[in-house]
């Protein structure tokens, strides 16, 4: 959302309202926009007082937001799932400014992407509540919106997520092998099987598997990762991870099947990670691992741009990866068609479609 809110023109937002790190973060203007924290303590509290605390949330928020929407007066809410407290907020707050467009904005699935989880009967009577009631519902993928419009008869509009640097556009195939693998983001319940699938197939291979400081070393351990086999990766800047990621060998994501991951196959299956979109721009490789049914297989295949791998057979993984690497030919098609599949993310286009969508 950074990304395309810094580059809206200013006069026509009127604020942004988000979650507060620290309890004590205070308000602030960020580019002559200003920005309004919430601190959601509720999860941190035993859970024997939850219940209590998370209506003292939710009233002391109510007030705060209600204050800011009296002073700045605004025509439009959009508010972004991924935070059930936050999406909740923003209904109760739409239901007592009903001359407001309120818009969600889901990044993921609630119901489905909830569905493990003690609080999955809140998570479904929101979701069923935004497709009964509002006439405008954005999604993150053409996947959610395949998913909303066959399984809940609803219309939606993808947005995807944008970027902001111009596409260089080159080419980084090595001359010769770096000897890693780069894998961005976190290590949990929709990927951790297949993430594991990469490490012994790259073990096997002898190329080392790298990952994002997202992740922890005794994690990985309990997974079954080999200590000697990975490295993670200390914090970097955004400069710096997309310098990181041209050196690699190849790009790594992937999602878990639905026998494997606790997580609704509904959920699974519209995944489309965020760090997609810097991997298309890194001019380099990338190999995706999921089911063929998924709309992050469909992507990668329909535009060309990737290795995909629908095996769940480590051996099959790592036979796939290995021809891939010998076949320059196929891996330079790939990130041609990379750069080419940027385009539907730049900032640019992507605000232009938001702005139609909300009107």
């Amino acid at each position: 959302m950074h990304n395309l809110i810094s580059n809206l023109d200013k006069e026509i937002v009127a604020g942004v309202i988000t979650h507060a790190n620290k309890y004590n973060d205070v308000d602030e203007n960020v580019d002559n926009v200003d920005i309004h924290y919430i601190f959601n303590y509720v999860n941190l509290l035993p859970s024997r007082i939850r219940y209590y605390a998370r209506k003292l949330f939710v009233y002391n928020s109510i007030k705060k937001i209600q204050r800011i929407i009296n002073e700045k007066k605004p025509t439009h809410i959009i508010c972004v799932y991924p935070d059930l407290d936050f999406i909740d907020l923003g209904i109760k707050i739409s239901k007592k400014n009903t001359s407001i467009k309120f818009i969600p904005y889901l990044h993921d699935t609630i119901s489905e992407g909830l569905n493990y989880k003690k609080y999955y009967k809140r998570a479904h009577k929101i979701q069923e509540y935004i497709i009964k009631n509002y006439d405008t519902i954005l999604v993150m993928s053409e996947g959610m919106k395949d998913l909303f419009s066959t399984k809940y008869n609803c219309r939606t509009i993808p947005i995807p997520h944008s970027f902001p640097e111009k596409i260089k556009g080159k080419i980084n195939l090595n001359e010769s092998r770096q000897g890693s693998m780069f894998w961005g983001g976190s290590i949990y319940s929709i990927n951790k099987f297949s993430a594991l699938r990469f490490e012994r197939a790259l073990s096997r291979l002898s190329i080392k598997f790298k990952l994002s400081n997202a992740n922890e070393e005794q994690n990985l351990i309990k997974l079954g990762f080999r200590k000697d086999n990975f490295q993670i990766l200390p914090f970097l800047s955004r400069v710096d991870y997309l310098n990181l990621l041209m050196q690699q060998d190849a790009l790594l994501m992937a999602i878990d099947s639905f026998e494997e991951s606790p997580v609704h196959k509904d959920e699974l299956s519209t995944i489309f990670p965020t760090k997609t979109i810097e991997y298309l721009m890194s001019g380099k490789p990338i190999i995706v691992n999921c089911p063929e049914e998924y709309f992050l297989s469909r992507f990668f295949k329909k535009n060309d741009c990737g290795l995909v791998i629908n095996s769940t057979d480590s051996k099959v993984v790592k036979q796939e990866i290995y021809q891939y690497l010998k076949n320059t030919e196929l891996q330079r098609r790939h990130i041609e068609n990379s750069f080419k599949t940027l385009e539907m993310f730049k900032v640019s286009n992507v605000k232009k479609l938001f702005i139609e969508s909300i009107q």
